[in-house]
Formats: C-alpha cells, sequence, structure tokens
C-alpha cells in the first residue's frame, strides 16, 4: 500500500513537472513570438508610429525595403542589449496616447556603427560609381537632357592621397554645430587630422562670435548627415515624373507632357489626406489637366499610360497632414534640393587666417557631361584624364573664383575657346553648372 502511495506521488510530481515544463515552453514561444511580432515594421508603423502613415509607403519603393526599422533605429544590437535600448523610448508612450506634433527627424537613433556599419563598411575600397540624370524641359515635345556625373564615392589609398572623395567625411573625424533641429545651418565644422591636430571654420553669416560656438556641444558628422532620409526618402515628385518618361510609363508623344506633370503636380501639393481619401480627387485633376483632343486608339493608350502613372506618383508623394510635403525632409545626399554639400562647401566657411572649406565641385565628382536630344547645350569634355591641373585649381574657393582667371590665356591649353554662359558648345558655358541658382549658392556670382 504504502508503495502504492509513493508510485502515484511519483506520477503527479512528474505530471507537475511536464506541466511547468509544457507552459515554461508555451511562455518562452510567446515571448518570442512577442519579441519579434514588436520588433516587426507592422508593429513600429501601424501599432507604435501611426503618426508616420508615409514612411512605410516610402520605405517599401526603395533600396532599404528589406531593412527592419529597428535595424536602423535601434541597431543591430544583442537582444538582452536592445531589450535596455527599447525602455530609453519609454517616455514616448504617453505621447502618443495624448498626441504630439508630428517630428520631422528622428532624435534618437543609435550611432551608425550599431546601424548602417553592419552592412557598409567604410573602411573597405570602394569604386567610383557613375550617375546619369534623365530630365525633360517644359517645352512642347518635353525635350530630354541627360547628365553624366562621375560621382567620387571611392575610397582607398589613392583617395587619400588626393584628398578627395564623398566617403572621406566618414573615414576622417569632422564635427560640427548646427543652428537648427535638421542641420541645414553649419555654423561650425572642425576637422580634427591623424596627427591631432584640429582646423576650425565658421560660418561668416552665422551671426554668432567664433568663441561661443567653439564652446557649444558638437556632432560627429556620420551617414545621415548627408544620406539624410535614406531609409524612406520622399522624393522630389517632378524627378519621378522625368524617370517615369524616360522609362516609357508615360508616353513623351502627348503634347506637352512635362508641363502637364509640372501643373498638376502644383494642383496636387494643395490637397492632402490619406491615399482613400486622395484617390478620387487625383483621378479628377488629371482628367482635367489632359488636353481635349480626337480620341484615336494611339491616344487613348497615351492618356491612360499618363493618368496611371501619374497617379502613383501623386499617391507615392501625397502627405496626410496639411504643411507637410516632400520639401520638409531635407535629403542632403547632393544639392539640386536641399543645400546638400553646400552646407559646409559654400566659400564662407573660414577659418581663423581666412581660408574657406573647400568649394570646388569636382572633390565629389567630375564635371558633368551635358547631352541635348536636338544637339542644343551639349557639352563634351575636352579633358585629358592624363594631364595634371594647376595648383591654382586646387585654391579652397576655386569655384566661386574661377570667372576671374577666365582672361588667363593658358585656361584655353585645356578648355578650348572660353565662352561664359550656359548656351553650353563649350566647355565653359556647362549648363549643368551655369544659368541656375542652387540651394544657397548662385553660380553665375562673379
Amino acid at each position: 500500500m504504502a508503495f502504492g502511495k509513493k508510485q502515484v506521488t511519483i506520477t503527479i510530481s512528474f505530471a507537475t513537472l511536464l506541466i511547468a515544463l509544457v507552459a515554461l515552453a508555451a511562455t518562452g514561444a510567446g515571448g518570442i513570438v512577442f519579441w519579434e511580432q514588436q520588433n516587426s515594421d507592422a508593429f513600429c508603423t501601424n501599432t507604435c508610429h501611426k503618426v508616420h502613415p508615409e514612411e512605410p509607403r516610402a520605405h517599401e519603393l526603395y533600396v532599404h525595403a528589406r531593412v527592419q526599422c529597428v535595424e536602423c533605429h535601434e541597431g543591430r544590437l544583442p537582444t538582452l542589449h536592445l531589450m535596455v535600448s527599447k525602455l530609453e523610448h519609454l517616455h514616448q508612450l504617453w505621447l502618443m496616447i495624448v498626441g504630439y506634433d508630428r517630428p520631422t527627424r528622428a532624435t534618437a537613433l543609435r550611432p551608425l556603427r550599431d546601424s548602417c556599419e553592419g552592412c557598409h563598411w567604410p573602411s573597405v575600397v570602394h569604386d567610383d560609381s557613375l550617375r546619369v540624370k534623365v530630365r525633360h524641359d517644359t517645352d512642347a515635345a518635353s525635350t530630354e537632357t541627360r547628365y553624366r556625373l562621375e560621382m567620387h564615392t571611392g575610397f582607398g589609398a589613392v583617395r587619400e592621397k588626393q584628398a578627395k572623395g564623398i566617403h572621406w567625411h566618414i573615414e576622417q573625424e569632422v564635427n560640427y554645430v548646427a543652428l537648427d533641429d535638421q542641420n541645414q545651418k553649419m555654423a561650425l565644422v572642425e576637422v580634427r587630422g591623424a596627427d591631432g591636430k584640429t582646423k576650425t571654420y565658421i560660418d561668416a553669416n552665422a551671426g554668432k562670435p567664433r568663441a561661443e560656438l567653439e564652446k557649444a556641444p558638437k556632432s560627429r558628422m556620420q551617414c545621415v548627415d548627408c544620406h539624410s532620409s535614406v531609409g524612406h526618402p520622399f522624393r522630389n515628385p517632378a524627378d519621378l515624373v522625368d524617370e517615369a518618361i524616360a522609362s516609357g510609363e508615360i508616353d513623351r508623344k502627348l503634347p506637352s507632357t512635362k508641363a502637364l506633370t509640372v501643373k498638376l503636380i502644383g494642383e496636387a501639393g494643395k490637397l492632402f489626406g490619406t491615399p482613400e481619401e486622395l484617390a478620387p480627387q487625383f483621378d479628377k485633376l488629371i482628367a482635367d489637366v489632359l488636353p481635349k483632343r480626337e480620341q484615336t486608339a494611339a491616344t487613348k493608350e497615351q492618356d491612360r499610360k499618363f493618368a496611371t502613372a501619374m497617379k502613383r506618383i501623386l499617391l507615392q508623394t501625397s502627405f496626410a497632414q496639411k504643411g507637410i510635403s516632400w520639401k520638409t525632409f531635407p535629403f542632403n545626399t547632393g544639392h539640386k534640393d536641399f543645400p546638400g554639400c553646400f552646407r559646409c562647401h559654400d566659400g564662407k566657411h573660414l577659418d581663423e587666417k581666412g581660408e574657406a572649406i573647400r568649394f570646388q565641385c569636382t572633390l565629389c565628382h567630375a564635371l558633368p557631361k551635358v547631352v541635348r536630344e536636338d544637339g542644343a547645350r551639349s557639352v563634351a569634355s575636352t579633358i585629358d584624364p592624363d594631364m595634371t591641373p594647376p595648383d591654382f585649381h586646387e585654391a579652397p574657393n576655386w569655384m566661386r573664383d574661377h570667372p576671374t582667371r577666365m582672361t588667363d590665356p593658358s585656361c584655353k591649353a585645356c578648355h578650348g575657346k572660353i565662352e561664359y554662359g550656359k548656351e553650353g558648345g563649350s566647355f565653359c558655358s556647362n549648363p549643368a553648372c551655369h544659368g541656375r541658382t542652387w540651394p544657397r549658392i548662385n553660380s553665375d556670382d562673379k
């Protein structure tokens, strides 16, 4: 009888242990599922940050579509470290409940060495890259112009020796003081060399004393200072139109195609709402802007392609909140729509000796080659790649000062006939540089 009680006790204990193990396994599995769920893009964008409805759409369309939100915003950290890191954001929970104004920049990004550099190792030797920008005019034919740029994105011994290249900014220690939250107004730039010596440049128009800026807290330059919004960029809709025309998604045989899109983008920019709310309004705008003409099979197909492409572009670049647009989010890779490089390389950031940060386009890219389909304004390069530029080309403010040297007869030896202007045809009348005002820079200043 005693043996029977002992057997029952053992059986109960085994059953209790088994139930406990099953419960523990279920709890562990549930915890893992919960952890994975609250690290998912769906949780970040729909549950936590629903104040940013456009960002998930932008993220799905660009190069980081397969990178999860937490991989950039939290970094690729060990699990326990990531759990602690997430607790740092609990103060935002109350703001999510009571509501708050939409932020226009991330204020709690991990250091880029915990995120971007998990994939993009800066010390590896990279090749330079080629970019071809296709733009269309607003004339009846929507005339195409191609700008060919050789980008100095490479890095390695040769680039270090030349002290050129975009990624030089990451390999060096560059610190700055910005006057605004979006880092568009750089008041101070400090470069620390390998020898430990620093060189400090102050924006002559900052309106603050050098001593005050030198004591201000500084930020270390990192990838997102140029590649801002790279995870979910909001692009200029006019650029998307150019790409759609170039790819044939929009038929350029439709009269004044580019001009129609410019008008349409302007009207659509006045509307705000969800995609569901905006879709019928965009349909009406598109129908109103299309030219009234005799309908044939060909013209119907042109109108259909135009309507389909433009609705996609308008929805892709639309916003729910009034006052928010693609212009609200600076994208500083380049300098077409935002100051970008010109935030520092503007010829106005000076050291104590009055020497500027180098204002030279060729630091980041070769001089643009321009080809317009009707032949006008085209610019073929006349430069021999084996030719050594004269020393004065390395002057810090070369791009601002070079028009004053154009009377030098030696220029003709390399550049041919000197014709200052924007009409193309010669090396020194490049419409990619002249005849336009860049953000904060007028290329026609003399």
